[in-house]
């Protein structure tokens, strides 16, 4: 820490509090059923499917955490990044509590030494004017000569560790297993232990090995928390040597061999988390074989993410611009500060790495993989807001005005009205305990179909749904999913053409045109009951074997009727009745759900619109307004029939490619 101080027994119940409160909320929000949001980490850290660079301490926390027994799979991955948080709001505690202690110590600062001059001279005509005052009452805080408050410094560095603990970007992650928070508390534990080789460069060894595996082992969870704990480091290295204290101006730097020993632990740490990337594909899962290519990005087909935002912009929007302004003075004041300068560079530069690279403010069906850049950049605001207000309580406290007391106090109630502010707002959107609709879902597109189907899935979403079903729940092996967008990543069509020979024609055709044809989509659902996503760049004659089923669109081996079609479609709105009614009883709006029924309901009047089934497609426009109030198709009154009557025009003039 390096204070020196005696704690006191506040200063240890705010920090017990500070990490107990995030733990405790986390835990009652995390997901204790399927999410669409963590689908690809749970099949890369439970199925240990190689699936890009990344997830090197989540692969092996979920391992350790799924033999508890305590509730399910997935609420056994969510508790590791719960924990996570947890020891993230600590050390953020003790971070920000030396580097407000270390602002508030007195220096030698250049361009204030009139301004000192003129506060030690009234402080002398008013201690000379004073007619009796008691000779043991310690000077003001932030006075010279005065002796600092550590309670007060106790209290602002509490708030602040709430204020980014419950907001809903650090609540959005320690909610579901695999998320960034993981590397977000391996960034925070790389600068802790970075501050401590930058006190004791020559005689912190031990301290240098093991701030080298941390790095590693950051870079082994997320590239990008890696590389961001990096350079934040370096930055505090050289902020250290150029402004430090006079004292430590004869420790110099860290010997070659110390920096050699680190970037050595760096690269056995990062070797050794990143080994089993080349076994997994060795492992009985060989029809998850995607390759090592694959990121979390390519989960962009069905996302309806908002766009990309700086955690500055968000903050401004979420919590306001006074508080904004209240960190801009009080990272501005530290950064000038001799002792302070530091220990606040390295936030300084995980803000302008957010900056540079935003990440998105919240995706619905996938994890930004720049998502604990936006995470440190939250907590570094966090800590800006309490350096400024702690600078303007001190400053309150010194000034011998009316009601300065007061109004210390009501800026310190200002502070804690932001967290509670992010704390409501997390719980509208961070809450995934009673989120069931993708449960739901999984049970009536997956868990319903008949005996040996096969999945002709066109978004990877959907594939990582079934397959984090598949593993998290042992559901429906007999299931074939073809994954069009990931055939040509990894094994996949050979490991899907070992399951069924029968493919060879499907995978011939997506090799040589990139799209199915009408033998080949028939071959196989004479084999095996086919059920499909629509694509629009299907022909007419393809569409003319489709057939809605629920949740899919079957493929039948025959052109259909419209008889058929009829049928069919009265008894394949009892599953999309399930799915909308789980979407409606639930207390948090499940938006991840709501958008994949809502694309497949658009497909599928699509689909029967193009077959002349317009009655039929407009009862699916109908109960699709439940999901997308917003869409101009579904809007109410007589906008609504006039835009279906355009629409519907323009599909029965649109021209059929034929094959």
């Amino acid at each position: 820490m390096g204070s020196g101080e005696k704690r006191c027994w506040l200063d240890r119940s705010l920090a017990l509090l500070s990490a107990a409160l995030p733990f405790g909320l986390s835990l009652a929000r995390a997901a204790s059923s399927g999410q669409w949001r963590e689908d690809l980490t749970a099949v890369r850290d439970l199925g240990l499917v190689a699936v890009g660079v990344g997830g090197g301490l989540s692969t092996a926390l979920s391992q350790a955490l799924s033999l508890l027994p305590l509730g399910s799979r997935t609420f056994r991955t969510a508790l590791g990044s719960a924990l996570a948080l947890a020891l993230a709001s600590r050390l953020l505690y003790e971070m920000v509590r030396r580097l407000l202690l270390e602002s508030a110590r007195p220096a030698p600062l250049p361009g204030l030494s009139l301004w000192r001059k003129l506060r030690g001279a009234a402080a002398e005509a008013t201690s000379a004017g004073a007619t009796s005052a008691p000779p043991n009452v310690p000077a003001a805080p932030g006075a010279p000569g005065g002796a600092v408050s550590p309670r007060l410094a106790s209290v602002v560095s509490a708030i602040a560790v709430l204020t980014a603990a419950l907001s809903p970007t650090w609540q959005r992650e320690a909610t579901v297993g695999g998320g960034a928070m993981i590397a977000t508390c391996c960034a925070l534990v790389t600068l802790a232990l970075a501050s401590t080789c930058a006190e004791q460069a020559r005689h912190a060894g031990r301290a240098w090995i093991a701030l080298g595996a941390l790095l590693g082992a950051t870079f082994a969870e997320s590239p990008p928390a890696g590389l961001a704990a990096l350079v934040a480091s370096y930055a505090m290295f050289v902020a250290r040597g150029r402004g430090g204290r006079p004292a430590d101006a004869s420790v110099g730097g860290p010997p070659r061999r110390m920096l050699g020993a680190a970037a050595g632990a760096a690269a056995l740490t990062a070797a050794l988390l990143l080994a089993p990337l080349a076994l997994r594909p060795l492992a009985p899962r060989a029809w998850a074989d995607i390759g090592r290519a694959l990121t979390a990005g390519s989960l962009a087909a069905l996302d309806v993410a908002s766009a990309r935002t700086t955690a500055l912009a968000a903050w401004s929007h979420e919590i306001g611009v006074v508080s904004l302004l209240i960190a801009a003075v009080g990272l501005s004041l530290s950064l000038v500060h001799p002792r302070a300068r530091w220990l606040v560079a390295p936030f300084l530069v995980l803000l302008a790495l957010d900056t540079l690279l935003p990440a998105r403010a919240a995706g619905v069906l996938s994890a930004d993989p720049l998502t604990p850049l936006r995470s440190l950049a939250v907590a570094a605001i966090a800590v800006g807001s309490a350096l400024g207000a702690h600078a303007a309580v001190r400053a309150l406290l010194h000034t011998r005005v009316p009601f300065s007391r007061s109004g210390a106090a009501l800026l310190v109630v200002f502070q804690l009205t932001l967290v509670a502010l992010t704390s409501e707002e997390a719980g509208f959107a961070a809450d995934r305990s009673e989120q069931t609709a993708a449960e739901v879902w999984t049970d009536e597109a997956y868990g319903s179909l008949d005996p040996g189907s096969a999945i002709l899935a066109r978004s990877p979403a959907i594939a990582w749904r079934v397959w984090a079903a598949r593993i998290t729940r042992g559901e429906r092996p007999d299931v074939l999913v073809v994954p069009i967008p990931l055939l040509d990543r990894g094994h996949v069509a050979a490991s899907l053409l070992a399951d069924e020979r029968k493919l060879a024609p499907l995978l011939r055709d997506f090799a040589l045109a990139g799209e199915p044809g009408e033998f080949a989509l028939s071959t196989l659902a004479d084999v095996r009951p086919l059920y499909v996503e629509l694509d629009p760049r299907w022909s007419k004659k393809l569409l003319g074997h489709l057939n809605v089923a629920g949740i899919w669109l079957e493929y039948a081996p025959q052109p259909l009727g419209a008889s058929d079609r009829k049928l069919a479609t009265a008894q394949s709105i009892v599953p999309l009745r399930r799915v909308l009614e789980s979407l409606s009883i639930a207390a948090v709006p499940d938006t991840s759900t709501a958008a994949v029924l809502a694309s497949t309901m658009r497909g599928q009047s699509d689909v029967v619109s193009l077959l002349g089934e317009r009655v039929v497609a407009q009862s699916f426009l109908e109960r699709l307004g439940e999901l997308a109030p917003q869409d101009p198709f579904v809007s109410g009154g007589p906008s609504r029939r006039a835009v279906t009557g355009i629409r519907q025009a323009f599909i029965a003039r649109r021209p059929v490619r034929r094959r």
